[in-house]
């Protein structure tokens, strides 16, 4: 190869710590999921960082198919002199290929985006008049970074799963640069501290050229040109990058990244900012603002029967005009921030719950303000919510995004039936946020340390932000103040023919007002619910009396919430958890007359000592409470 262009690993000296890379560790945990979305993640996420804004960020992934034994033999000659230390003592690779495997490899490139720019001469960025280096922290930095808080990457990580995704730790890059137009490859291999021919190695080796220890890219076009007519690349001297990842993971497949880039960037891809591609032996896949929609009614999978609904919803809320949403006021600067109902105006207020109520999509922007530690100064900034109830979801869904990428491990809503978005867009709250971002950009972190002695009142604001939809969907959905004495009057309209006729409301708050009196019929339950069991069965639970006592009270009421993390379930109650007037909750008796079973209220009028009473299509998944009174 010209130019002395060729693999080299640094040989260490005798006093140097031994420390192995430990950087894929962070993208191999249960919070990203797989190594799919990992690299999937990350690299869409480098992609929209580095876009030019001359169109939408274009990200292609290309599967290798089969090839001839001469294309195989021209891919691996770019692998010459790496793969001695692939096999030497400690490399630490567990899955190397075998001499004879076919050369298999994923390649990664972006469009309309500005290539790795920066001097490549540069290997240090200690002084204070350093500009910012793209090339330089991708190819020499592990852990650190100069992007800034409108980036999605704050922790200098993300570019090493591509390593994490290789079975021989190592990558080649092709970029064309913006500014200048050079175009430039250069390697790297992540591997650990390993012995060849006696000698000791450092983890890291680079593919290029060397000048006095310094690696360099290749810039040699004729090169340049057989490296991308032999991997099939289409850089074409259009800005971007290409990674070539050899020999990926064998869980890295065509449709497990397309599931991935749905799944963590939908938004993006809606608001016409965002196309990914995928191509694999002669089959095509585009994703973009107007082929999303028609990919879902194709597919067949069933863990997409609800992304309809979430893409109609998210192109909803794209398309609003910001100045048209519900702003709220700001929380008072300097105290920890709460979202309550004196935010919201009251007139206004009274509009969004009988809208909201009735099925209709609200959106809302929440002020708040950000205070540095270092600083006295309070940073006006702001988000947007957007809420909807679709009785077609059997769960809670919400979606946290910053800047396009959606944040997986953060949640707010506990009420099935509830979709919600929340969507960050301000350069302040998004360094706010990526600041409290864990390395694999999965959750927003209160306590790391990283976070809470940058800014004041932090883990609450932050508290602020996460727990918004849930705290708006409360207001939404609370019954107005005031008495109603209409509300339960139903309960006591009981036929005055018939014994147990009165009885006195019990529902908090709704002015119990008392019905007419006749003689009850007599038992033995001392006002206690000694006379009566209950029993858990599948999807409720049944009453029945006790076998020991054969008297039981003329009146029953039942009333039914969902167990809460804090709190009385009963006060926090409602119809959005469950209506017993509607499906899928079923009342059966027998031995008794059902006086009302509705929201989560049930009366009945025992007529025989044997009665009994099922209630079935609870959800599962959730813990009951069951309270009753004679």
């Amino acid at each position: 190869m010209p130019f002395d262009a060729r693999w080299r690993f640094r040989e260490m000296n005798p006093g140097e710590i031994n420390i192995d890379p430990i950087e894929e560790e962070f993208f191999t945990t249960e919070a990203i999921g797989s190594v799919t979305d990992a690299l999937v993640r990350e690299a869409i996420q480098n992609s929209l960082d580095a876009g030019s804004g001359e169109g939408p960020v274009t990200v292609r992934f290309s599967f290798s198919g089969p090839a001839t034994p001469e294309a195989d033999t021209a891919r691996r000659q770019y692998l010459d002199g790496l793969f001695p230390h692939l096999l030497s003592s400690h490399s630490g690779l567990q899955d190397i290929p075998v001499e004879d495997e076919a050369f298999s490899h994923l390649l990664i490139e972006d469009y309309h985006t500005r290539g790795l720019q920066g001097d490549v001469r540069q290997f240090d960025d200690l002084d204070d008049d350093v500009t910012r280096n793209d090339f330089f922290y991708f190819w020499r930095n592990i852990g650190r970074t100069r992007k800034t808080s409108t980036d999605l990457g704050r922790w200098g990580l993300g570019k090493t799963v591509f390593q994490a995704v290789s079975r021989i730790n190592a990558i080649l890059g092709i970029t064309v640069r913006r500014d200048d137009g050079r175009m430039m490859l250069m390697g790297q291999s992540a591997l650990k501290i390993h012995k060849l021919d006696g000698r000791r190695y450092a983890p890291y080796g680079f593919f290029g050229v060397a000048e006095n220890g310094l690696p360099l890219p290749v810039e040699d076009t004729d090169f340049l040109a057989r490296f991308a007519v032999t991997f099939a690349m289409n850089r074409d001297r259009k800005p971007g990058l290409s990674i070539l990842i050899p020999f990926p993971d064998r869980e890295v497949t065509y449709n497990d990244c397309l599931v991935s880039a749905v799944r963590h960037y939908f938004y993006p891809i809606l608001a016409a900012g965002l196309i990914v591609e995928f191509r694999s032996a002669g089959k095509t896949t585009r994703l973009d603002d107007l082929t999303l929609e028609k990919f879902f009614k194709k597919s067949k999978n069933p863990a997409w029967r609800h992304m309809g609904g979430l893409l109609d919803f998210a192109r909803w809320s794209i398309r609003q005009e910001k100045k048209r949403l519900t702003h709220l006021q700001a929380p008072s600067a300097g105290r920890a921030p709460k979202l309550r109902e004196a935010l919201f105006d009251p007139e206004a207020l009274a509009e969004l719950r009988d809208r909201f109520n009735s099925r209709a999509r609200v959106g809302f922007h929440v002020p708040v303000s950000i205070q540095k530690a270092d600083s006295r100064d309070f940073l006006p900034t702001g988000f947007f919510v957007f809420v909807e109830i679709d009785d077609k979801l059997d769960r809670a869904e919400d979606h946290f995004i910053r800047q396009g990428i959606t944040i997986p491990e953060v949640s707010s809503l506990r009420h099935k039936g509830m979709r919600a978005i929340v969507s960050v867009t301000d350069p302040v709250l998004s360094g706010f946020l990526g600041d409290a971002e864990n390395p694999a950009h999965t959750e927003w972190e209160r306590n790391s340390k990283k976070f809470k002695r940058k800014y004041r009142l932090g883990p609450s604001t932050l508290d602020f932000i996460k727990s918004s939809p849930r705290e708006i969907v409360k207001i939404l959905t609370r019954p107005r103040k005031g008495r109603d004495v209409n509300l339960l009057r139903h309960l006591f309209a009981l036929p005055t023919t018939e014994p147990g006729a009165g009885t006195r409301g019990d529902q908090p708050g709704s002015g119990e007002e008392e019905g007419p009196r006749s003689p009850a019929v007599p038992y033995a339950g001392g006002g206690t619910t000694a006379t009566i069991q209950i029993q858990k069965i599948k999807g409720g639970f049944a009453l029945t009396p006790r076998a020991d006592n054969g008297r039981v009270p003329p009146i029953v009421t039942i009333r039914m919430a969902y167990e809460v993390r804090s709190g009385n379930p009963f006060k926090q109650y409602t119809r959005l958890d469950f209506d017993l007037s509607a499906p899928p909750l079923k009342v059966q008796t027998r031995g008794a007359r059902l006086v009302m079973a509705q929201l989560n209220l049930i009366q009945l009028w025992v007529r025989n000592t044997d009665f009994r009473i099922t209630v079935t299509g609870f959800d599962p998944h959730r813990d009951l409470r069951v309270r009753v009174t004679p």
